[in-house]
């Protein structure tokens, strides 16, 4: 309860956003009300400014030193509008209502009269432009008459505030300022608790819960927010799956690593304990696991700088079939020494750009891995293909093939599924994912699959170039 309150009360995005909120609504109503007052033509009583008031004793002081009053109580007549331009913008309303001079009231005229009557308070109407204020109580000869002066309304941002102040009452006022509250106060809630429910995600992983899933927190939604929790539970799977990965890779490296260095030590073993003429058998022993470990430690090296997206050289335009002769002939020399074949298939001539080593490394490992599985008298097959804008290298073998549960695993460090692609093969382990990493670099896909026939087929496929 008190971590809740704390997170609540510091100053963090929620606050944020809800004064932003509030201040847009306060502004848009401000805005709204402003443009109205500006536009409507409704009249809107308000008390008279001081200015106003003033104005209207100054009226009524001209009237009584002209004795414009005495002259209508004398049954002269008043001149009409026009002819004294001090009272062209004056209404003088007798105790029974009528204008002494006989001009048209207007009907605000009588508004501001009941006004008064009701609150003994002068106020001022606008209308069209144009306010009218009243009235001030003239006295002559023990009667009253009510004065009203009309003028050209100024439109003034302190005119349209009174306006709206004594147009709303308070409660009103405040009913609009707590509704706006609840409304803002709602939608920042709806807008940062999305944000909570990630960083509980993220301080979970963070602690080493690796399982932990933003949609686990985020609950059922339809926005924004579930599209994000999703990506962050893509980046999570993805990191997961790196460390594990690393972890695998430690593991198996660990032991592939121990394997050559125990027959190491028993060879040094039993050279100490032989004669000259053993010794220089388990000597030979030792060369030979010296061998394999520099092999395993450079397949490492590379597997490693793949992972870090280290390229080398830079991508250039060569023809396939060219680099698959190359390595065609050199694999056919390693075969025909077992009896085995590797054949090119009758293939069209494709262009690509790209890293020309790394491509060249990952078709190398692919034959060379199903040269060491194919049996003796028979033949590894390649070919390319067209396939839209991408082209095809299928490289197929006669072997035993590979259960269907292992296949994606097969380009996995270290992986070795069945016992006909055993540790005796003499490989170490690092072949394929040399060669899924090279292929991948280069914007391709490598997959691997049973052929009916028996044998495992190998299928590159890469974009290619025009």
């Amino acid at each position: 309860m008190f971590h809740t309150i704390r997170r609540l009360t510091k100053p963090n995005l929620f606050w944020k956003i809800f004064l932003w909120f509030w201040l847009a609504t306060l502004l848009t109503l401000t805005t709204i009300i402003f443009f109205y007052s500006l536009t409507s033509k409704d009249t809107r009583l308000v008390p008279a400014s001081s200015q106003e008031s003033e104005l209207l004793r100054q009226t009524a002081i001209t009237i009584q030193l002209r004795h414009v009053i005495e002259e209508y109580q004398n049954g002269l007549p008043i001149k009409p509008e026009g002819s004294n331009k001090a009272l062209d913008n004056t209404f003088i309303i007798n105790n029974q209502g009528y204008e002494i001079s006989g001009k048209q009231v207007p009907e605000v005229i009588y508004q501001l009269s009941a006004h008064y009557k009701k609150r003994n308070q002068a106020a001022t109407v606008t209308i069209n432009n144009y306010s009218y204020s009243g009235p001030e109580i003239v006295f002559s000869r023990g009667q009253y008459y009510l004065l009203f002066i009309k003028q050209k309304s100024q439109q003034h941002f302190s005119t349209v505030i009174s306006q709206f102040y004594h147009s709303i009452s308070f409660l009103q006022l405040l009913a609009a300022l707590g509704i706006s509250f609840l409304v803002c106060f709602a939608l920042a809630w709806y807008l940062t608790r999305p944000i909570h429910q990630l960083q509980k995600a993220t301080k979970a992983i963070a602690k080493g819960d690796l399982q932990a899933r933003a949609k686990d927190f985020i609950g059922k939604r339809a926005d924004e927010f579930h599209d994000l929790a999703e990506d962050f539970d893509l980046m999570a799977d993805r990191i997961n799956r790196i460390i594990m990965s690393q972890k695998r890779l430690l593991s198996d490296v660990s032991h592939e690593l121990r394997s050559p260095l125990t027959r190491m030590q028993i060879a040094a073993s039993l050279a100490q304990k032989h004669s000259q003429a053993e010794c220089a058998k388990h000597i030979d022993r030792i060369e030979v696991e010296v061998q394999r470990l520099d092999e395993l430690i450079g397949e490492l090296l590379q597997v490693a700088a793949l992972e870090r997206g280290q390229q080398h050289g830079k991508p250039d335009t060569f023809v396939v079939n060219d680099l698959l002769d190359i390595i065609i002939s050199d694999a056919q020399f390693e075969a025909a020494a077992n009896d085995k074949e590797v054949v090119l298939l009758k293939s069209p001539t494709i262009h690509f750009k790209g890293y020309y080593n790394l491509l060249a490394r990952a078709i190398e490992n692919v034959i060379r891995n199903a040269i060491r599985h194919t049996p003796e008298g028979t033949k590894i097959t390649i070919q390319l293909k067209k396939a839209g804008q991408h082209f095809l290298i299928l490289i197929s073998d006669q072997g035993e093939g590979v259960e269907e549960a292992h296949l994606a695993k097969i380009f996995e460090p270290f992986y070795r599924p069945t016992e006909a692609r055993e540790r005796s093969s003499g490989g170490t382990g690092l072949g394929l994912t040399i060669a899924k990493r090279g292929v991948e670099i280069n914007g391709g896909t490598i997959r691997a699959e049973n052929q009916a026939q028996g044998g495992l087929l190998v299928t590159i496929s890469l974009k290619a170039s025009r």
